[in-house]
């Protein structure tokens, strides 16, 4: 007698369960699940034979079998009693169906397809990590270059509105500014006859818009005059003192205390504009360089008669011949240094020309030119920030910088305490320089 269903209860899904399993039982050869009979005290009615554990299992895998069986064999209901006729007929006819199947033997993959796909594999995962570490660099290095520091690392001062001629202009905070200073030192007999640490004869300011990439060179003349901090030999500081602005290098360690106090100078020289990092090259490295990118072209601007090279020839320098190219100067003419500031900027764009299309086509030769350069060079440029650079450049397609000279007025002076020696003094025409510093630093607002 089934017990009475409770209408509050969603049971019908249970009930048609139990009646299923009443049919099975009577067709398959179970007994009836929840039946009143009598039954002993193991379970099964009397007469009946225990089922094993193998035979419970293989009726439980039959696909003959309602799946309310399997269910109830799985915690719902338990069987507890068959007829042991009705096993033996049933059991019969399952190891008839269910004889032990043949497995089919899996088909392997060619060992030379797996070694490519491993291969594969680990190329893409090496592609994967340069990329990430090439994001991760460009990153920092774009965020190290836009710190509002000078090269000393103390936050920037300076004025970030001018007005000039009746209009007002706004400094530029995407601009990044660094130093470039090519430094002689063939005064310099040994270190035991002199404590001169050498004097930068190119001096030279790179700019680049970090939004647009546009680049900007200003050559100021080695002979500009303007105030220079004069540091004794043990670090300690003395006086500023008014004098050439190559002889700011001098005046310090001929390492990190030159360079800042020769990028101190040139601030001053530029209305005091920011300038965050230095690149401080002896001039012996100019070779090298040279040579790792084979060789720079130029349409000659001085006579180099050891070279057999006349003015106006078209010559690609290689190895000594670009160092005396950017070096040498007549010292009998008081505006031989111009001429020669003018071959500098004429060889820093021509070596721009045809480093770029090395870096297209090979983005590592930037780290192999940084690595050649850290040899013959004091620098506060990190990899990063060079990473970051080159990628913005090509990003951007910039191909060429825009370059200004300062114009001026070249005057000879002489030193009492140095007779029959004549000084070339460099004195800029203020208003010229001016506009310089507005077209490079400065946007106009109004």
């Amino acid at each position: 007698m089934k017990k009475p269903i409770d209408p509050n209860l969603s049971n019908a899904g249970e009930e048609e369960i139990l009646q299923d399993l009443n049919i099975k039982g009577e067709e398959g050869g179970f007994s009836s699940f929840g039946s009143n009979e009598k039954k002993s005290q193991n379970g099964l009615e009397s007469g009946d034979k225990p089922l094993s554990l193998g035979e419970i299992m293989d009726e439980i895998d039959d696909p003959s079998l309602s799946p309310a069986i399997k269910m109830s064999h799985s915690g719902e209901k338990k069987a507890t009693a068959r007829s042991s006729s009705h096993h033996h007929h049933h059991s019969h006819h399952h190891h008839s169906r269910h004889s032990a199947p043949q497995k089919k033997k899996k088909e392997k993959m060619p060992i030379a397809a797996r070694i490519a796909i491993v291969i594969l594999l680990f190329l893409l995962s090496i592609v994967v990590i340069v990329c990430v570490a090439f994001a991760v660099m460009r990153g920092w290095g774009h965020a190290d270059l836009m710190k509002k520091t000078d090269a000393q690392g103390e936050a920037l001062a300076y004025h970030e509105t001018v007005e000039y001629k009746g209009h007002t202009y706004e400094y530029n905070d995407d601009i990044f500014s660094m130093v470039f200073l090519g430094i002689d030192q063939r005064t310099m007999k040994s270190a035991k006859d002199t404590d001169f640490v050498g004097a930068s004869d190119a001096d030279i300011v790179v700019t680049v818009n970090t939004k647009t990439g546009e680049s900007k060179v200003i050559a100021i003349p080695r002979d500009t005059m303007v105030d220079v901090d004069i540091w004794s030999t043990s670090g300690i500081f003395l006086r500023t003192q008014k004098t050439q602005l190559c002889l700011a290098y001098a005046y310090g360690d001929g390492g990190r205390k030159s360079c800042e106090n020769a990028v101190a100078s040139i601030s001053r020289v530029l209305y005091d504009v920011p300038i965050q990092k230095y690149y401080a090259l002896n001039l012996n490295g100019i070779a090298p360089l040279n040579d790792a990118i084979g060789g720079v072209t130029v349409n000659s601007l001085y006579a180099l008669p050891d070279y057999g090279v006349k003015y106006g020839d078209t010559v690609t320098l290689k190895g000594d011949m670009a160092e005396a190219y950017v070096r040498t100067r007549d010292m009998d003419n008081i505006e031989a240094s111009l001429n020669r500031t003018d071959r500098q900027i004429q060889y820093v764009n021509a070596f721009a020309d045809q480093a770029l299309p090395a870096v297209v086509k090979d983005f590592s030769t930037i780290s192999r030119l940084y690595n050649t350069a850290s040899k013959y060079s004091q620098t506060n440029i990190s990899l990063n920030n060079a990473t970051y650079l080159g990628s913005l450049l090509l990003s951007k397609g910039v191909t060429e910088f825009k370059t200004y000279t300062l114009e001026g007025e070249m005057q000879a002076a002489e030193d009492p305490l140095v007779p029959d020696v004549v000084f070339a003094e460099f004195y800029p025409d203020e208003d010229k320089l001016m506009e310089v510093v507005l077209d490079v630093f400065y946007t106009q607002i109004d």
